[in-house]
């Protein structure tokens, strides 16, 4: 820049041209330069450049070639398979973000591959017992067939295996029910008539099942009336003996033991009739057993001592005793649930009881039910079955249905003259297997299971102060069984200051003056057990 130039600037003045001054001059340097390569490209040096070129060239060529050899030669692509396994980068950071920030996520995830892993063991599970169960029907009609062949031969003992096999192996098949049916008619006319009742529930349109059943019926009908009168008989037999009986009076008390230690032991309880006695006796704890099987013990006896002593005598059984019942059951178990409706569903094997806002209105029917003249006109083991039926069936706690119905069976019973039936625990299984009988429509069985343990129970007062010298099959089927035996027979007087234990045979009765003037059938006389009121403490 000129010296004029740098004084116009400092002294703040302007000459339009100062700038075009410049111009000429930097353009000529460009050019010079420009030229100046163009001079220096064509010298001896343009062939060097181009010699390079022409060898960087063939360097990428040769470096493409032998990237194309590497990664199609057959090393290269068996090591890719062997890591094709491995995740790559990407889902690394996905999975490791996903593991960070959504675990809620990845627990639901998880749960629905378990939930859908289960869903396809139960289609699994159940197709396989679906091709089982054909399997089994198949065997069963050949078995069938076979065991008619048999029949036809007159080999009688053949046949009636190879039908109790058809029938073990498909139970519900009516063609099965129908043929075994007619094989055991005339041999059990009673059974015959429940497969043929069974072979019509399953398939309504089985001619030849609804033709044996119109047969059947009024005969099976007159057996069970006759079954009932004999229960009368001997119902009004052990009526007809003085309450103040001693061995009476000690059979009624060790009835008392062996009803709970049976109805508790239904229920799962593994108290032996041992224990269960001193329990309640002694109120002392059992060593190795748990609280739950003792409450259940204690809870039983005050229910039946409230039984006793307020619904024996009662005209009516209402909702609010039934209520009361139940209380005392799971009184010492559960006292929260005790006496209230259950507020859960439950499932009782392949019974789904109805729901708990239902509860209310059907023990409201069942309570009118009970008490109608039509109901009450029926024979009084048929009337203790029903209810005892109707009341399970409905399952309107949350724990203690069947003790509960059970008890209420008795007490039905007992209002009618009959003394307290005691189900054997040893029969639980034949026990549900009616009940489900009955859930599919049959009341019967259950019916004639009921009066089979009524006529058992009678039978134990009715030995216990005869002279019979043969066993009862009541007391087979408890443990200790000469013990039991014993004690039937040797009635216990206490006297004002020793207790004294007298032995008397069968025949010999010694008759002692009672303080209370309770029913014969009564579970328990007031000398023997201090019973109470039954209330809970």
């Amino acid at each position: 820049m000129t010296k004029q130039r740098r004084h116009s600037i400092r002294d703040g003045g302007h000459k339009p041209n100062a700038c075009l001054d410049t111009q000429p001059r930097f353009s000529m340097e460009v050019s010079d330069f420009v030229v100046a390569a163009a001079a220096t490209a064509t010298g001896p040096r343009n062939s060097l450049v181009l010699h390079l070129s022409y060898h960087h060239l063939l360097v990428f060529l040769s470096g493409v070639l032998a990237a194309c050899f590497y990664y199609h030669s057959p090393w290269t692509q068996a090591n890719q398979r062997q890591l094709q396994h491995l995740p790559t980068a990407h889902y690394l950071q996905v999975r490791d973000d996903f593991a960070i920030y959504s675990k809620e996520r990845e627990r639901e995830f998880e749960e629905g591959q378990q939930a859908i892993k289960e869903f396809q063991g139960n289609m699994g599970a159940a197709v396989a017992q679906l091709h089982e169960d054909e399997a089994n029907i198949k065997e069963a009609l050949a078995t069938l067939k076979l065991g008619q062949t048999m029949r036809e031969a007159g080999k009688e003992d053949k046949a009636q295996r190879l039908y109790e096999h058809a029938h073990a192996l498909a139970p519900k098949h009516p063609e099965v029910l129908l043929r075994y049916g007619e094989y055991l008619e005339k041999r059990d006319v009673v059974l015959a008539d429940q497969y043929y009742f069974q072979a019509l529930t399953i398939n309504p349109s089985c001619s030849e099942a609804l033709t044996h059943r119109q047969r059947t019926a009024a005969i099976v009908q007159s057996i069970d009336d006759r079954r009932l009168l004999e229960l009368d008989r001997k119902r009004d037999a052990l009526s007809g003996i003085h309450e103040s009986n001693a061995a009476l009076r000690r059979a009624k008390k060790e009835a008392y033991f062996q009803h709970i230690y049976h109805s508790v032991g239904i229920e799962g309880n593994t108290m032996t009739l041992a224990q269960t006695r001193s329990i309640l006796e002694t109120r002392m704890a059992v060593d190795g057993k748990s609280i739950d099987e003792h409450n259940e013990i204690l809870g039983l006896d005050l229910a039946m001592k409230y039984i006793n002593d307020s619904l024996v005598n009662k005209m009516e059984i209402n909702l609010k005793d039934i209520m009361e019942i139940h209380r005392r059951v799971l009184g010492h178990v559960d006292p929260i649930e005790g006496g209230e409706f259950r507020r859960t569903q439950v499932y009782v094997g392949g019974h789904i009881p109805p729901g708990p806002g239902d509860l209310s209105i059907l023990m409201r029917h069942f309570e009118n039910w009970l008490n109608s003249e039509q109901v009450l006109s029926l024979h009084p083991i048929k009337h203790a079955a029903l209810a005892h039926y109707k009341l399970v069936h409905i399952h309107p706690f949350i724990d203690g249905n069947g003790r509960t119905s059970r008890l209420l069976m008795n007490t039905l019973l007992m209002r009618a003259g009959y003394p307290p039936v005691i189900i054997p625990k040893q029969q639980r299984h034949k026990y549900y297997q009616y009940l489900q009988i009955a859930n599919e429509g049959d009341i019967r069985p259950f019916v004639r299971f009921i009066a089979d343990c009524t006529e058992k129970t009678l039978d134990l007062y009715l030995w216990a102060t005869s002279d019979l010298p043969q066993q009862i099959s009541m007391l087979e089927q408890t443990e200790n069984t000469l013990a039991n035996i014993d004690k039937l027979l040797t009635p216990t007087v206490t006297g004002p200051a020793t207790d004294k234990t007298v032995k008397t045979s069968p025949a010999t009765t010694t008759n002692v003056p009672s303080s209370k003037s309770n029913q014969n059938n009564n579970i328990l006389e007031g000398d023997f057990f201090d019973s109470g009121s039954g209330e809970i403490s």
